[in-house]
């Protein structure tokens, strides 16, 4: 009997040291790093249309960006996870915005997130990448976004080639750019 708790001791250690090892390197930021997938088979398939709105109230269709790949981010203030990437996304808006759009739609639902308090953390942050309002949850709805963030990679003809669940790192968020828009 004695040696079966042993046993299970020591399990329950090595269980406890690796998820803690993980746990670790997920919140600091250390990883995981994602390679981004092979695109050789891709399947493309068209990205459905959908309004949000520009922070100065102006309606802006994802169609508008057609001719030149797109990144579109759902995030929320209230994220965590969202929060921890957007650092990364503002630094590869600087390198890559001239040759790719970012639409950084936020999920404004009027109660939890609304539009001054979305307009407040970007500038208070300094992010200068374009912050676009869903506040009719259209564009969360068009794309059945139901974890956040969600990252879509839509080539310069208007497909969807990758999406991505989850907070990404700078190096994967360019790995992802370089393999699907090669930049």
């Amino acid at each position: 009997m004695e040696k079966k708790k042993l046993v299970f001791f020591v399990a329950l250690l090595a269980l406890i040291i690796i998820a803690a090892y993980f746990g670790y390197r997920e919140l600091s930021g250390e990883g995981p790093s994602v390679d981004a997938p092979d695109t050789s088979n891709s399947n493309a398939v068209a990205a459905p249309d959908f309004t949000v709105y520009d922070m100065q109230g102006n309606a802006v269709k994802l169609s508008d960006m057609r001719g030149k790949p797109v990144v579109v981010n759902f995030w929320a203030t209230w994220c965590n996870p969202c929060l921890s990437e957007l650092g990364h996304f503002e630094a590869m808006y600087k390198k890559y915005g001239d040759s790719i759009n970012f639409m950084m739609v936020d999920m404004t639902d009027g109660s939890r997130e609304t539009a001054q308090k979305v307009k407040a953390f970007v500038d208070s942050n300094g992010y200068t990448f374009p912050v676009y309002l869903d506040t009719r949850q259209y564009a969360a709805y068009t794309y059945s976004v139901s974890s956040i963030p969600l990252t879509l990679f839509i080539n310069e003809n208007g497909e969807i080639v990758y999406n991505y669940v989850g907070a990404m790192n700078e190096k994967t968020l360019e790995n992802f750019i370089t393999t699907f828009f090669g930049k």
